[in-house]
């Protein structure tokens, strides 16, 4: 499963050899994007086992999130795992990981409101702009990107009043769609060059594996304003040349100017942050509980068919030696199950634990010991 947001790509695997698999990806996308693999390997922070459980927990409540407590995140992973599902590429463990990891994570958020009264990346945004340039409401705005991203920044444009706001991506027929259920209008792409003449703040929030600002791009609107323009790039990775950032005429930010707005909202939100933290702990035990006990679910499984398989041998061997009525080849049939599953019941227990507890000794030998032949 493969996350993307504004900030980060992750994958999560499950695989028998972590570390191989590790190697391999990396070295496949170092191939990739040309990047050198000991540089990459410096960049690249790998999880395995239970702290996976904890950092996705942590994921889901908001807690790893630049915006502590966004709630965009939720969304996010529960798509990548339907992405994922969609490709056949998300093991039954991996699916039942996330889904158990959302759960606990918004519990985590009910529990201590740190989801509430958050500042969403499109109103950290707005925020900066407000911060550099003053009051948008008569400023004219272009966005460029019509992905979640998009909608979050439009969403914060229309709260504060804006109302010039230009909207272009790859594909017209998508921005036009964006258009009508958000609010905007719709240009072609390669219109944007002769838009930023006119246009005061550029949002960029694309996923291009190409700049789609340079300072060529920008040369049209050199002497046509007096007023110097804002981008804010919040796309990942960045798709506006850092040379723009050397023009006169243009004020650059990018994502991660938005970490100081994000400091803030952090600086007043610490306590729910620490009641949030606490609760991580216990969830990330249950959960793991839970996983490390389907392990005695196939062995489970095998002993109930296999006591079954039994029962129901003898009893018929038994009532074919006997002389009853329906009613009491019935009360025969389900006193012996009810038998059988009193039998069980306390090894079942005792082996379920042992999974709990990754007693592969255990397991091992209640797999032999009620194996048939």
């Amino acid at each position: 499963m493969m996350l993307q947001t504004c900030n980060r790509v992750e994958l999560f695997l499950d695989a028998k050899d972590p570390r191989q698999i590790r190697e391999t990806i990396l070295r496949e996308w170092a191939l990739e994007t040309k990047f050198k693999l000991g540089e990459l390997n410096k960049l690249v922070e790998a999880r395995e086992g239970k702290s996976v459980v904890e950092y996705l927990v942590r994921l889901a409540a908001g807690l790893e999130s630049m915006l502590i407590g966004e709630n965009q995140i939720v969304g996010q992973l529960r798509n990548s795992l339907s992405e994922a599902l969609s490709h056949s590429s998300a093991s039954p463990l991996l699916e039942d990981t996330v889904h158990r990891a959302i759960s606990a994570g918004s519990s985590i958020r009910e529990q201590t409101g740190i989801g509430r009264g958050t500042v969403s990346l499109g109103s950290a945004a707005m925020k900066l702009a407000e911060e550099t340039l003053g009051n948008l409401g008569v400023s004219r705005v272009l966005l460029l990107g019509t992905g979640q991203v998009g909608m979050l920044v439009m969403k914060a444009l229309k709260a504060r009043g804006v109302s010039s706001i230009t909207v272009a991506s790859r594909t017209l027929q998508r921005t036009r769609s964006f258009c009508r259920t958000f609010g905007g209008t719709a240009v072609e792409f390669q219109a944007v060059p002769s838009q930023l003449a006119k246009t005061d703040v550029v949002i960029v929030a694309t996923r291009s594996s190409d700049y789609v600002l340079t300072n060529d791009s920008l040369s049209r609107r050199d002497g046509t304003s007096r007023r110097k323009l804002m981008i804010l790039d919040l796309s990942n990775p960045r798709n506006v040349a850092p040379s723009v950032s050397e023009l006169d005429t243009v004020i650059f930010k990018t994502i991660d100017d938005l970490r100081g707005i994000a400091d803030d909202a952090l600086a007043k939100r610490r306590e729910l942050v620490k009641k949030a933290a606490v609760l991580v702990g216990p969830r990330v035990e249950k959960i793991d509980a839970l996983l490390q006990r389907e392990e005695a679910e196939p062995i489970v499984s095998d002993i109930y068919r296999r006591a079954d398989q039994i029962r129901e041998e003898v009893v018929n061997k038994t009532l074919s030696k006997l002389d009853l009525t329906i009613e009491q080849r019935e009360s025969l049939k389900s006193m012996t199950v009810s038998l059988v599953e009193r039998l069980l019941d306390g090894p079942i227990v005792n082996l379920r634990r042992a999974a709990e507890r990754k007693d592969e000794r255990v397991l091992t030998a209640a797999g032999q010991i009620f194996r048939g032949d």
